[in-house]
């Protein structure tokens, strides 16, 4: 298993870019859950937390995919340079305006900059690996260890967020994205060896992305996926608060992370004789069915367990759908290919969160799982009934085809 590791870890630069591209996305993990601690530290309110968060989530999943055609066609490090320097400034105006009273209107413009200006950095990172690896096997294996990379965040941040942010810093979280996004962002995009060279477009090149069936199924199901991970974010916060536990909120999400990091330690170590398509139904499928047992939690200790075994299907699933996505996207426009699944993600982790904050003010944590459980199930039934689409040997029949059709004329 370790093997694989070792190999692609050995290709030039990749070891670098990759360490650097961990500290610079930090964000992902601390960002959406510090901003919602901090105003509802502030506000006292769920509801409002739950907006605000949407409305920087919103916006990051609207501008991702634009930023990421940009990088396609400009390079990384031009294009993002400045979006992150607007970025740490948009935050900063955020935190100033809580707490100096401003006009609370403020608050949404400036989550909605900070949302605005994240780029999808793990569509860089995957976007380099791919400029990097020789084989299908390295790029699996190299996938792999980014949804690992982002679960070792997972299972850290929240902790460290949400005890520092209920005890003794409420924008612990906000602060510390700030510092790891000006850290991260100078280390890696300062390696040029190992930047993606900008594909031009010529006239041959007619490729689409979401008019891409089976792209836009894939985005369709990570919309569903990530309305499941925003309910689940605040219903985790929201449960422990109702056990009398709020500062294990971030134990009970890295338990969560921790499923998911081992999972994508194993699939990343295995050489799949499936297609990724094939794989990618499988784990949505047993992540709808084990989303259900979160209504069989009374207590901590069960919600930790089942969260657990919830997040065994996490990394699988985005390791599959990336690799989908690799499969059925136009070389020249691949960062925005692999951005859109970010974007998709963002935009359900935006919905689930408010649904679960207006649902948890008014009937409980418990009620609210039923956002991510249907949401989840819904996902898995999508992938179902559209399977043969995301499979690029279909695709490519069908493409061909086409090709066919109008060099005859027919």
């Amino acid at each position: 298993m370790l093997r694989n590791y070792r190999e692609i870890f050995a290709l030039p630069g990749a070891l670098k870019f990759s360490l650097a591209g961990l500290l610079a996305r930090l964000p992902i993990a601390v960002l959406g859950l510090g901003i919602l601690l901090f105003i509802q530290g502030t506000s006292g309110s769920y509801a409002i937390a739950g907006i605000v968060t949407a409305t920087f989530m919103v916006v990051q999943a609207i501008t991702n995919p634009l930023i990421a055609r940009l990088v396609d066609r400009h390079g990384q490090a031009r294009v993002m340079a400045p979006v992150v320097v607007i970025h740490v400034l948009a935050l900063t105006g955020l935190l100033v305006t809580v707490y100096s009273g401003w006009w609370s209107g403020l608050i949404f413009v400036f989550a909605a900059l900070s949302g605005g200006t994240v780029g999808s950095l793990g569509s860089l990172v995957r976007a380099r690996w791919n400029a990097a690896v020789r084989t299908p096997r390295q790029l699996d294996t190299a996938f792999s260890w980014e949804a690992v990379a982002d679960e070792i965040l997972f299972v850290t941040g929240p902790v460290l967020v949400t005890a520092l942010a209920t005890a003794v810093l409420p924008p612990a979280g906000i602060l510390a994205s700030m510092a790891a996004t000006i850290i991260g962002s100078l280390l890696f995009y300062t390696q040029k060896s190992t930047e993606p060279p900008i594909i031009r477009s010529t006239g041959a090149d007619t490729g689409k992305v979401l008019t891409n069936l089976g792209i836009f199924v894939v985005v369709i199901a990570q919309v569903l996926l990530g309305v499941n991970f925003g309910a689940i974010d605040v219903i985790a916060v929201a449960f422990a608060e109702e056990q009398g536990h709020k500062a294990l909120a971030g134990v009970v999400l890295s338990t969560f992370a921790a499923g998911s990091l081992l999972a994508g330690v194993i699939y990343g170590g295995v050489t799949w004789k499936s297609s990724a398509h094939q794989r990618f139904a499988v784990m949505i499928a047993a992540l709808a069915a084990a989303i259900w047992l979160l209504m069989l939690a009374t207590d901590m200790l069960r919600f930790g367990v089942i969260m657990f075994a919830i997040g065994l299907t996490i990394a699988p699933s985005l390791i599959a759908a990336s690799s989908v996505v690799k499969d059925l996207a136009p070389p020249r426009r691949l960062t925005e290919a692999l951005a859109w699944i970010s974007t998709s993600l963002g935009f359900g982790v935006a919905i689930g969160s408010a649904l679960a904050g207006i649902i948890i003010d008014a009937a409980g944590a418990r009620t609210a799982v039923l956002v991510p459980a249907v949401s989840a199930t819904i996902a898995a039934v999508v992938v179902a009934l559209c399977f043969r689409s995301m499979d690029p040997a279909v695709r490519g029949h069908a493409a061909r085809a086409d090709r066919t059709v109008l060099d005859t004329g027919d």
